[in-house]
């Protein structure tokens, strides 16, 4: 009897820590190459039940986001000013549901916001390898059919660039990796991270955009503990990111590849950097001072994914005075086997480059706003098949509450949408950046 009060009384603390609002994270590096331990596996579970919403105590984060990040609007007075647009989205999850009828209606609903910018970027968090197919809950190497409605729609447009330097890229070995690029060369989509050969590991994508010049670099901190074959180390760019100390973390291959990028005529540098730590709204405080760290060397955006769920953004000045900024992580746009509302709420990321030109003719490229829209992937079943939507979040809700939306929705459609929006209005709205 006492055995089994003692068995009750630690589960039942153990069910007030994962539901706790108040838990903080434990420090790992959340890479199965490193982590094998029991623990850690029920400490990810943990946070998959329930995220851990506190950063580190004593970091100083919670104060640093909650600090009023808006742009300064001094500084040089730009001649002939116009916009470019950076259009950006989380984590392209693969589903076989997706394919076929399943996913014609993806993109529906924010297909217009999506693809409406100068430069569309994605992070296509899967392998394209029909002669190795694998669907497992850990590793994704898929027929085309399954990539093909995650690049776009024909209504829309596609995604001019995806990132490929994730941990699910080497998935099927150098195999998924040559295909993936051959598959991408096919449908004319650029990609960044990932090569066939080390002559291209350096041939990063530079994208021309009403008259300035965009480059975009991709890295990821794992392959998952599947290690590149020793002739293929190229396959990926591997930047070990989450290292829990410094001796662990080379930067060197970014540093070089800014260089060039910069000597290649780039005058504005985004890097889609797959890191953090799954199932926590903070980034750790070490990546923050990673992140600062690259942008001092000369990048302009981060973009971050691989947390499966949303971080909170910065705004950060360089030390030479440039406005940079980190979206830590965008979130999963779409879910493969994640089940709680919070874990299918993603960013689209808006972001605007002011560009002109001084008072000397020198040319000029500045951040501007960055909008920030909430989406939910929802899937439900009509006439006996699955149908994905992703809808604005904010925008639905707004007119579910005045009466203005007249789709139909389900009554589990409409109860995921009010919780991730109260979620989000609690937790992730900064000041200096914009939401719709």
């Amino acid at each position: 009897m006492i055995v089994l009060s003692l068995i009750l009384i630690l589960f039942v603390l153990l069910l007030l820590y994962v539901y706790s609002p108040f838990k903080r994270p434990f420090l790992t590096e959340s890479d199965w190459t490193y982590h094998k331990a029991p623990w850690w596996q029920l400490y990810y579970s943990s946070k998959y039940l329930s995220p851990v919403k506190k950063p580190f105590r004593g970091s100083g984060l919670e104060e640093a986001f909650s600090k009023d990040m808006s742009p300064d609007q001094g500084g040089a007075v730009m001649l002939n000013p116009q916009p470019v647009v950076i259009k950006a989205v989380g984590d392209l999850m693969c589903r076989k549901d997706l394919a076929g009828e399943g996913g014609k209606e993806l993109w529906s609903h924010i297909g217009s916001d999506v693809f409406c910018g100068d430069l569309r970027i994605a992070n296509m968090e899967f392998a394209v390898n029909p002669k190795c197919i694998i669907e497992e809950l850990l590793r994704f190497s898929v027929p085309e059919s399954y990539a093909e409605p995650l690049l776009g729609d024909s209504r829309f447009g596609m995604f001019d660039v995806v990132s490929l330097a994730n941990n699910h890229i080497n998935d099927s070995l150098s195999g998924g990796i040559i295909s993936t690029c051959d598959f991408l060369d096919r449908r004319e989509v650029a990609y960044s991270g990932a090569c066939r050969t080390s002559d291209e590991q350096d041939l990063f994508p530079i994208f021309e955009c009403r008259g300035i010049k965009i480059a975009v670099l991709s890295y990821t901190f794992s392959t998952n503990g599947i290690p590149l074959e020793s002739s293929f180390k190229h396959g990926t760019n591997l930047v070990r990111f989450n290292a829990l100390v410094d001796d662990d973390y080379d930067p060197s291959m970014i540093y070089r590849q800014i260089k060039l990028a910069r000597s290649r005529g780039a005058d504005f540098i985004v890097a889609c950097n797959h890191w953090g730590v799954e199932f926590e709204y903070y980034p750790p405080h070490r990546l923050v001072n990673r992140a600062h760290n690259l942008l001092d060397s000369g990048i302009d955006l981060i973009i971050g994914h691989h947390p499966h769920i949303i971080n909170l953004s910065e705004r950060y000045r360089t030390k030479d005075g440039r406005d940079t900024a980190v979206l830590y992580s965008l979130g999963n746009l779409t879910s493969w086997g994640l089940k709680f509302a919070i874990q299918k709420m993603s960013h689209i990321a808006e972001v605007t480059l002011d560009t002109g030109f001084d008072s000397s003719g020198r040319k000029m490229v500045r951040l501007g706003n960055i909008r920030l829209t909430p989406v939910i992937h929802t899937m439900v079943r009509q006439n006996g098949k699955v149908v994905h939507k992703l809808l604005p979040v904010i925008k639905t809700v707004e007119n579910l509450k005045s009466g203005k939306y007249k789709e139909k929705l389900t009554w589990n459609e409409k109860r995921l949408l009010r919780k991730v929006e109260k979620e989000h209005r609690k937790y992730f709205r900064q000041k200096g950046f914009e939401y719709t």
